[in-house]
């Protein structure tokens, strides 16, 4: 019997049949013009994702008005100038069967005025949580323009062929302010009752309805604002029955908003699947197709939801980053080839708030789909890649794939590098592991010859007769560069690693943060749980400043369960005995600790490179990786990509 009954079913959601069940929800990309075009790198990106199978996609929000781009690389929908470029995607994404739908959105108080320089507008004039800046409140007038400008939004995408169109709803976007209690506080028509809050959407969709001509309507809409005084699952339950009698097509179920952030996108301490009931208890009410999503990475799980009638389709968007294949390999029950997304956050998430185009921690190709395209070598070489980490696992799997005969040296018992430590050493991080397995699995599947426990010299390299090398020997954690008494230990982050329950119960550390991406808070994390009393230092802003935001927020607090301290903006002004004097933003504090811990940047380990380079000038050599600069996982494995794909 077939793996999947119900995961590769088609289904009719108004005039269209989508011909299986996965689909990617709307995720924003940073790929388009800063004059508001799509690209050609945004289209690329999206025909990836159809070619891999997808049964349904909603493309990125799209900017109805000016006043809603939020971002200067988003798509501007409120100009007939972007029909041929849109024109261009729909018919490349439609090629593969997937079903197209665009996404009107705007994004209300949520945004800030730094690229438009126009005033942020919403229906009252309460600042975002966030972004902190006051909103116009629009008038009554200005409400019934941004209703047209919705209807001439959705005009353009249909005329550019999209399958249909998703009003945003959610998420704590210019809608949902209308609808909530929380932001909507007019005295007009528009606001006070139910009735009136849910106006404005009411009014939205019935003008997209009328220009859709038999085409698609949906929406986006939030399952429960989770916060005191705003709306209810059974309010939402309520609005969704009413919107419904509009003409809606479908609905989609989320979560999160600023006043209740990480649930937005949630990273892994948030459980798989965790959002389904959400869809589950609007899909007993409704006649139309639901779709669920959030934290959905694996198309067994997909399934289930399906199977036990929770939903209707399921959205993958995360997991259609990471590996873009993943409903063909599904389908083929090809499981163990798929690239699991492992909740990071880092490349889909972190680079919008660099404002980069979204990238993926185990998956370089995402955003360079043209240009990393992985083809057979012109000539096969013979190849040893020295190290078993990350960029040297991704390194050995390409240069497979493409053809040459690739040998693998690992002078541990395992492959994985630091990355080992890093998800299995540090509580709540496991699921980090979960690319580098899969590098393992592939690269043992595709035949390359991985020599464990062998340390690769330069003989090796002679005579082996290899033709290139690639070295990916990491880096290694030098001695702390800062010891402020003798009388208490200084440890680096491999020895902070390997201390144990017995090492630490009672005791009082410093952590002294001077890398500051996610290290020092992981350390924290790790001592306070073997019963350690922890104070984390920088002398920066915050504790981990580089951190992504979400992770962030969620480790602190687990952290504040252990009762874990911090002094940001702090100075060590000297130390007698375990007696620690602190300059604390002008205050001096006097504190005690057993132990110091100092998390610093990590050293290239480029020794071997070196020799390679003296002894052998002739050798064809690369470095990728935490050897040619201390960085994080996702630039190791772009290293690895790149180089392997111009040997």
């Amino acid at each position: 019997m077939a793996l999947f009954q119900h995961l590769f079913t088609p289904l009719k959601i108004g005039s269209c049949v989508v011909k299986n069940r996965i689909m990617a929800t709307a995720h924003l990309t940073h790929m388009a013009s800063t004059d508001g075009f799509p690209t050609e790198r945004q289209i690329a990106y999206h025909e990836e994702r159809a070619r891999g199978g997808l049964g349904l996609m909603v493309t990125e929000s799209m900017a109805v008005a000016p006043n809603s781009a939020q971002s200067q690389y988003v798509v501007h929908l409120f100009d007939d100038k972007v029909i041929p470029m849109l024109t261009e995607l729909t018919r490349r994404v439609k090629a593969y069967g997937t079903v197209i739908i665009a996404q009107l959105h705007h994004m209300g108080r949520e945004m800030t005025s730094v690229d438009t320089q126009q005033a942020i507008v919403a229906p009252s004039p309460i600042p975002d949580p966030i972004k902190k800046e006051v909103p116009h409140e629009l008038t009554t007038r200005e409400v019934k323009e941004m209703v047209q400008m919705y209807a001439q939004a959705a005009r353009r995408c249909l005329q550019a062929g999209y399958d249909g169109v998703e009003v945003h709803l959610a998420h704590g976007y210019l809608i949902h302010e209308f609808l909530s209690p929380l932001y909507n506080q007019r005295t007009d028509e528009y606001g006070g009752s139910f009735e009136n809050r849910l106006r404005f959407a009411r009014e939205v969709i019935r003008a997209v309805r009328a220009l859709a001509d038999g085409k698609i309507v949906g929406i986006r809409i939030n399952g429960d604002e989770l916060v005191d005084g705003g709306l209810t699952q059974e309010d939402y339950q309520q609005i969704c029955q009413e919107l419904e009698k509009e003409g809606l097509d479908y609905i989609g179920l989320s979560l999160g908003h600023n006043l209740n952030y990480p649930p937005t996108f949630p990273n892994m301490d948030f459980p798989l699947g965790f959002a389904v009931y959400l869809a589950s208890g609007i899909k007993r009410l409704v006649k139309i197709p639901v779709y669920t999503s959030h934290r959905i990475n694996d198309p067994v799980l997909a399934e289930k939801i399906l199977a036990e009638g929770h939903a209707d389709l399921v959205g993958m968007a995360r997991a259609t980053i990471a590996d873009p294949e993943m409903p063909n390999k599904a389908r083929e029950e090809r499981l163990d080839d798929i690239r699991p997304c492992i909740a990071c956050l880092q490349g889909c998430f972190q680079r919008l708030r660099y404002r980069a185009p979204i990238s993926c921690f185990g998956n370089a190709r995402v955003g360079k789909e043209r240009e990393y395209q992985i083809r057979p070598a012109t000539r096969q070489k013979k190849v040893a890649v020295i190290g078993g980490g990350p960029a040297g696992l991704e390194a050995g799997r390409v240069l497979r794939e493409r053809g040459h005969r690739v040998t693998l040296y690992e002078k541990d018992r395992e492959l994985g590098g630091m990355l080992r430590r890093g998800a299995f050493d540090v509580p709540n991080r496991q699921e980090l592991f979960g690319v580098t397995r899969w590098q393992i699995r592939q690269v043992k599947q595709l035949g390359v010859q991985v020599l464990l426990g062998r340390e690769c010299t330069v003989r090796d390299i002679r005579e082996g007769g290899y033709e290139a090398v690639v070295v990916a020997t990491g880096a290694t954690y030098g001695r702390p560069s800062v010891v402020y008494t003798t009388e208490v230990p200084h440890l680096n982050v491999t020895e902070a690693l390997d201390l144990q329950e017995e090492d630490l119960r009672g005791k009082r550390v410093l952590v002294i943060d001077k890398d500051y991406h996610n290290k020092a808070i992981g350390i924290g994390e790790k001592l306070a749980v073997l019963g350690a009393e922890v104070v984390l230092f920088t002398e920066e802003a915050e504790v981990g400043y580089d951190m992504e935001s979400i992770n962030r927020t969620m480790a602190w607090l687990r952290l504040s369960e252990y009762g874990v301290r911090s002094i940001s903006k702090g100075k060590i002004l000297r130390a007698e005995g375990k007696r620690f004097f602190i300059d604390h933003e002008g205050w001096e504090r006097e504190l005690e600790f057993d132990l110091v811990v100092v998390v610093e940047h990590m050293i290239a380990n480029n020794a071997l490179a070196l020799q390679l380079e003296q002894e052998m000038p002739a050798l064809e050599m690369y470095l990728v990786g935490n050897c040619l600069a201390p960085r994080k996982t996702p630039d190791a494995i772009h290293d690895g990509l790149r180089i392997a794909l111009g040997i």
